[in-house]
């Protein structure tokens, strides 16, 4: 059998998860791109990534790339392709097209080059030919006015819906010259897929072999606020060390998506087994044979029991009850212990090693930002003292928040939701710090005990140098002592000068004794 490119369609930060995905699936060729993986593999592959594939949104298949530095060249271009191989007039389709986020940094503000009327240039109240901005004229940029922009090397900015309106037109006037006829458009429910993306002054052209996107399971149908998408959900799983042998809780865990997709991976549930079409069904290629047998193999792989627990909690009973019906819906519900608890103060509900990976509120669930903080803080706290052996991945949205958090991170993953840049936090209670709980005031210092001097039992010979100075006799100052009798060796000379020296004082101002340290002159304050 044949093989072809394909490229895995994922959030970006979740390469890394798709490519072991791919690995294990036995994929050759595997290389990471921006926002997806691409590799090699037969139809058999396809299909079984299709189904199998957690990360992946969609997987498309190349077809052409070319520079497209203008709407004529893109159009001539798509027009080479050879569609008639691929759809028939019988079929729907739908164009759609990206551009690269690079090129959108630095492309005009939107309303500057679009298309209005009929091919006329609109800019709102700026006129052609001036910088929206200041209002000063600018040099023409080509492409202007026609949906396409150029600046440097490639294109800058584009009208992404008008270029894919000119690809849905090179594509059936080829097929109304090859077939006689041209497919009808169907933007919600197509049975093709044309996908263009713009980089660098390229486009890339490829057919989706998914259909809709392959985060839909269809098991979630209780919804709380702010719910993971249950591709990202298995992104977070994989990144986040969850290898399926080890317990595995989610404390704070709304919807359910993440100890749901962690089950279905243990048991070896593959998700695409809750969809009821893909695309490359559509194909002319398409093998219903091998599709049947691969079906039946990837069911019959499914294992009866969890080989680790798996626990959900959250503190809010609504939260509990809808992850518990998602669960039910995609058959695990036996499979998990739900419980209602505070994330803050639950002990851990089974011994380590075990691992938490879970998605705290950021916003939509909790509304005050202070609240969060507190709760970013008081985790910091319980997870230091209470969950030593455990590991912790923390899904951040809230980055500011995340930054503020007293236990510090010993690794890092950077990942996009959509448009929010966020991060996946992994913690080592043991590892990691303690940090200080504000609610709790730190101990004063013991003050050092003063020992009094009667007690003879703690400082003995301190009680007995004082009775020894109490029981001496009292020493008569104004008594003159007896002056001691001078020592026959010394001669009578030098007993004459040591007298003087005593009886004469020295003089003002002039010190007895060098070595004596002096007095310092008095700078005449009080």
């Amino acid at each position: 059998m044949s093989t072809s490119e394909f490229f895995a369609v994922c959030a970006r930060g979740l390469e890394p998860a798709v490519v072991a995905e791919l690995t294990e699936l036995g994929a050759a060729d595997i290389v990471t791109g921006k926002g997806g993986v691409t590799f090699r593999g037969d139809l058999r592959l396809l299909y079984r990534a299709n189904l199998c594939l957690r990360s992946v949104s969609r997987i498309l298949k190349p077809l052409r790339e070319f520079a497209a530095a203008n709407e004529e060249m893109l159009y001539s271009q798509t027009r080479r392709v050879r569609w008639e191989d691929i759809l028939s007039p019988t079929k729907t389709i739908a164009v759609y097209a990206t551009q690269d986020a690079a090129d959108k940094r630095l492309a005009p503000p939107p309303h500057a080059f679009a298309r209005g009327g009929k091919g006329r240039d609109v800019r709102g109240p700026q006129r052609a030919g001036r910088d929206p901005r200041t209002g000063r004229p600018v040099a023409p940029r080509p492409g202007a006015g026609r949906g396409m922009s150029s600046g440097g090397p490639g294109l800058v900015g584009i009208n992404t819906q008008f270029m894919a309106l000119k690809i849905k037109d090179a594509i059936c006037d080829r097929l109304r010259r090859e077939q006689g006829a041209r497919p009808n458009v169907d933007t919600l429910n197509p049975q093709f897929r044309i996908h263009a993306h713009f980089a660098q002054g390229r486009c890339s052209l490829s057919i989706d072999s998914s259909g809709q996107s392959l985060h839909e399971r269809g098991y979630r149908i209780a919804q709380v606020p702010a719910t993971l998408k249950e591709t990202l959900a298995c992104g977070l799983l994989r990144l986040g060390g969850y290898d399926t042998t080890q317990p595995l809780w989610d404390p704070m865990c709304g919807s359910g998506t993440l100890v749901v997709e962690a089950a279905l991976r243990a048991l070896r549930i593959a998700p695409g087994l809750f969809r009821t079409s893909f695309a490359f069904q559509e194909w002319p290629d398409f093998d219903g044979m091998l599709w049947t047998e691969l079906v039946s193999e990837i069911r019959a792989e499914r294992l009866a029991q969890l080989p680790a627990p798996i626990f959900a909690s959250d503190i809010s009973e609504n939260a509990v009850e809808a992850a518990r019906i998602n669960a039910k819906q995609a058959g695990v519900d036996q499979q998990i212990h739900f419980f209602v608890g505070d994330a803050t103060v639950t002990e851990p509900p089974c011994p380590p090693p075990a691992l938490i990976v879970t998605n705290p509120p950021y916003g939509e669930r909790m509304g005050s930002e202070e609240r969060i903080k507190q709760l970013y803080e008081d985790l910091a706290i319980h997870w230091s003292d209470d969950f030593k052996g455990w590991k912790i991945a923390m899904f951040a949205a809230n980055l500011p928040l995340a930054r503020g958090m007293a236990m510090e991170a010993v690794s890092k993953h950077a990942l996009n939701n959509g448009p929010l840049s966020c991060r996946l936090l992994m913690f080592d209670p043991e590892l990691s710090p303690a940090p200080i709980d504000p609610k709790v005031a730190p101990e004063p210092e013991p003050i050092p005990e003063v020992v009094s001097a009667t007690d003879s039992e703690a400082v003995p010979e301190v009680v007995q140098l004082a009775e020894s100075v109490l029981d001496a006799p009292a020493s008569k100052e104004t008594e003159p002592t007896a002056a001691e009798p001078v020592p026959s060796e010394l001669v009578p000379s030098e007993l004459a000068r040591q007298e003087s020296v005593e009886m004469v004082p020295a003089a003002e101002g002039v010190a007895g004794d060098e070595n004596q340290p002096q007095d310092p002159p008095s700078s005449g304050l009080n």
